[in-house]
C-alpha cells in the first residue's frame, strides 16, 4: 500500500509540474485519493462518500475552467482552428504563434502556397489568440 501511495504522490507531482493538473484541481484529486484509501482500509461508506464529493467537486471545477469560453458553434470553429494549426486546448499563445509561423512559411503565396490556405491559417491563429485573450479576462 505504501508503494501505491508513493506512486500516486509522484504522479500528482508530475501532473502539477507539467501543467496537466492545475493547482485549483489539486484538492479534489487529493480528496478522491484519500477516499479511495479509506474505502480500501475498510470504511466503505466514508470512502465512497469522499469519492463522490471529490468527483462532483472536480467536475464542477473542470466545467468552470474549460467550459466557459464558447458556445457550441464557436467551440466547433475553435476545434477546427486547433486541428488546422496542430495545437491542443492546453497550448499557450507562444505555441500557437510558433505553429502558425511554421505552417505559413510553407503555405504563403510567395513560397508557392495558395492564398486560401494562408488566409485559413491566419484566421485560425487569430481566432485561437482571441479565445485565449477572452479567457484571461
Amino acid at each position: 500500500m505504501g508503494f501505491l501511495a508513493l506512486l500516486a504522490v509522484a504522479a500528482i507531482g508530475w501532473a502539477v509540474w507539467t501543467g496537466k493538473l492545475q493547482q485549483k484541481q489539486l484538492l479534489p484529486v487529493l480528496l478522491g485519493l484519500a477516499g479511495a484509501f479509506i474505502a480500501a482500509r475498510g470504511s466503505l461508506l466514508i470512502g465512497v462518500a469522499a469519492l463522490i464529493i471529490a468527483a462532483a467537486w472536480y467536475r464542477g471545477l473542470t466545467l468552470r475552467l474549460f467550459g466557459r469560453s464558447a458556445k457550441p458553434s464557436e467551440q466547433s470553429a475553435l476545434d477546427n482552428a486547433r486541428l488546422l494549426l496542430g495545437v491542443s486546448r492546453l497550448d499557450d499563445a507562444d505555441r500557437i504563434r510558433e505553429r502558425h509561423r511554421t505552417l505559413i512559411a510553407h503555405s504563403h503565396p510567395d513560397a508557392g502556397g495558395s492564398d486560401t490556405r494562408a488566409a485559413d491559417l491566419n484566421k485560425a491563429r487569430d481566432l485561437l489568440l482571441d479565445d485565449l485573450n477572452n479567457k484571461r479576462r
